[in-house]
């Protein structure tokens, strides 16, 4: 917490010599300690931590960290192999799902796998309307990529049926009534 990651990592090591830690102190440590070496450009730690915790939380958010290094280093196709590698782990998490979706709209590349893929997540997420607002929103987004502008349009309403003080699902609203204007459907 006080960003003194030499005596930290020091700790974390000496913590994980003890046999008797629960499992929370294992993951928590290990991943510290994977994070640490990822800062550093070692992206290795993070994929051995995946490998031993697959279940965590934690690998989650290593796989999502990488995906967002990959990215900001342009490398397209280390940062495909993580959400796939991510999408083989965690095929019914709508939130790496949604992640999945929202980026291949940026990189206007495999639409018709995330459609699916986000649709998918839509379903998953019908227990909490807010983040199923937001998954519908990548839904549509994908669906303006695609050209499909009506149901881009019928599905950012749905995201307005549930939020509609939404300044940002009005404007993507009116981002695809403007497109089928110009480029017609």
């Amino acid at each position: 917490d006080k960003n003194e990651y030499d005596n930290a990592k020091k700790y974390f090591i000496e913590l994980l010599s003890f046999s008797d830690l629960d499992e929370n102190m294992v993951l928590n440590a290990n991943f510290q300690l994977a994070y640490d070496e990822f800062k550093n450009g070692n992206l290795d730690p993070f994929n051995e931590f995946i490998d031993n915790f697959p279940e965590s939380p934690m690998s989650q958010q290593a796989l999502l960290l990488m995906a967002r290094f990959y990215k900001g280093s342009d490398n397209r196709v280390s940062e495909l192999a993580v959400f796939s590698r991510m999408l083989e782990l965690y095929p019914d998490d709508p939130k790496i799902l949604n992640a999945y979706a929202w980026r291949m709209s940026e990189m206007n590349l495999n639409l018709l796998d995330a459609l699916d893929k986000v649709r998918h997540a839509v379903e998953l997420a019908y227990d909490d309307e807010d983040f199923q607002a937001g998954i519908l929103d990548t839904e549509a987004e994908l669906l303006w990529r695609l050209g499909l502008f009506d149901e881009a349009i019928k599905t950012i309403e749905k995201s307005l049926l549930i939020d509609p003080e939404s300044e940002y699902f009005s404007d993507q609203k009116e981002k695809f009534i403007n497109a089928k204007k110009e480029f017609g459907n």
